[in-house]
């Protein structure tokens, strides 16, 4: 929510998704974010990478164009 950014929150939440994902024994956390989303700047602040960019049909002519971000513990 736009009223919560600059606040910590996102930080506060995407450090325990971290804590949970190392917890399960694994080494690595990714996601998918559209390439014209301003989390995307936010993630690549945490520590993310952009492993590939891709683009998913969701149907009916329909499509994400996305990055694959990826995480390394």
């Amino acid at each position: 929510m736009p009223s919560a950014h600059g606040k910590g929150v996102g930080k506060i939440l995407i450090n325990e998704v971290f804590n949970q994902v190392k917890d399960a024994g694994a080494s690595a956390l990714q996601l998918n974010v559209n390439k014209h989303n301003k989390a995307k700047d936010f993630y690549l602040k945490g520590g993310f990478t952009i492993k590939e960019s891709v683009k998913l049909d969701i149907g009916e002519g329909f499509f994400m164009d996305d990055y694959v971000m990826e995480y390394k513990f």
